[in-house]
């Protein structure tokens, strides 16, 4: 089996994954802070040792894609000397930390995120003993701001507040609540209770959702010497991230998609440095509105209504040796069926490792021996409604209206 067909598999730059359209690299970019400098580099690799197709990751990470094997001492070369490479692979394994990205700019946030988000991923670093977290497991910064994280995946959340740091598990509503200068320290605690509680389990779970599931976040929280309390969820609305505003100009990727020339653009426009998010989206703080048009015409999303926003689809075939269907161009097919859509309503998985989402959907579209089957309201694993369709047997059905929410 490849590794691209393992379920949990993460690229990194030292450990870069191969695909059906060549190598997969994955920067990790702390705080998603990228200058313009840095962002024209990582576009000339993409375009000179790639296929010049660069993802935006679900943790704000960028991935180049179709990198050539003889091209990749080189790019890891120079990636060193950018300063966007890891000592080794156990250390860019353990820096999956994602923070809201315009602390500096909202006046509405509790804290620095960067700040914080890049002292934890220092001290996870430094703790080998932590190396053995499984992949995917993450942590989350939220400065408290009106550009928050609820809706990020992460094993451990920290939330600024003026007073403290509320820390919190996923799958449970309560938090702990320690000074911030000892958040890094606590964070750290949860990370090993996790390493010594989950082994005692049968099978040994991989997420900590899945350990507070079973023994309750009390005993996670007791392991790592800390006492939780009810928290009330935070009461803010999302605050737009699509168009121009007084703190940035945001465009979305189609997919998280971008190309090595749009990489390159976003970076002669960037009025300070390039924002990456979670959001399948890259905020230019400080830009103008005026430079709107421009990025319309070169491929970004600069309506929050646009209905591209509201699918997800990974790479599919055949840029993924695991895919069984090509997705992207029946996403945009299928996208303008629902276009009133608030949030996510369509997910097409190439295979039923539900790499572009890992959430539940209305409608999830999943590859299987070159067909379709229809979950709704569940993930690619999940039993389907409906198999073996075409894509024009799924564009009927969801033109009929009955499956769409």
């Amino acid at each position: 089996m490849s590794d691209s067909a393992v379920r949990g598999w993460c690229p990194g730059a030292r450990r870069p994954m191969r695909s059906g359209d060549g190598l997969i690299l994955r920067l990790r970019i702390t705080g998603g802070r990228l200058s313009s400098d840095r962002a024209r580099a990582i576009a000339d690799l993409a375009a000179n040792c790639g296929n010049g197709e660069i993802d935006l990751g679900r943790r704000g990470g960028l991935q180049l894609r179709g990198l050539r094997d003889d091209s990749l001492a080189a790019t890891l070369a120079e990636l060193a000397v950018l300063g966007l490479v890891d000592a080794d692979a156990g250390a860019e394994a353990i820096r999956n930390v994602v923070a809201s990205p315009l602390s500096d700019r909202d006046d509405t946030a509790a804290g620095d995120a960067f700040a914080l988000a890049r002292a934890l991923e220092g001290a996870l670093v430094a703790d080998e003993a932590l190396r053995v977290l499984p992949a995917k497991f993450g942590f989350s910064v939220d400065d408290g701001g009106r550009f928050g994280l609820a809706e990020v995946p992460a094993d451990v959340r920290l939330r600024l507040t003026r007073e403290v740091v509320l820390i919190s598990l996923d799958g449970d509503a309560g938090a702990a609540t320690v000074p911030a200068g000892e958040a890094v320290s606590a964070s750290l605690r949860l990370a090993r209770a996790f390493l010594n509680l989950a082994p005692r389990l049968d099978p040994p779970p991989r997420r900590m959702a899945a350990l507070v599931a079973r023994l309750g976040a009390d005993a996670v929280f007791a392991a790592a010497d800390l006492a939780p309390v009810e928290i009330p969820p935070p009461s803010r609305d999302a605050a737009p991230l699509i168009g121009a505003f007084a703190t940035h100009v945001g465009v979305g990727l189609p997919f998280g998609r971008l190309t090595a020339d749009q990489l390159r653009l976003l970076a002669d426009l960037a009025a300070i440095d390039l924002r990456l998010t979670p959001f399948r989206a890259v905020l230019l703080p400080g830009a103008p509105a005026a430079i709107l048009p421009r990025l319309a015409e070169a491929g970004f999303i600069i309506r929050p209504a646009d209905p591209l926003r509201f699918v997800a689809a990974c790479p599919g075939a055949p840029a993924c040796a695991s895919a069984a269907i090509e997705t992207r161009d029946l996403a945009r097919r299928l996208a303008v069926l629902n276009p009133a859509a608030g949030d996510v309503w369509l997910h097409v998985s190439g295979c039923d490792k539900g790499c572009a989402s890992s959430a539940a959907h209305a409608v999830t579209l999943v590859g299987r021996d070159g067909a379709l089957d229809l979950v709704l309201e569940g993930r690619p694993r999940d039993a389907p409604r409906l198999a073996g369709l075409n894509p024009e047997a799924v564009e009927a059905v969801l033109r009929s209206g009955m499956l769409i929410r």
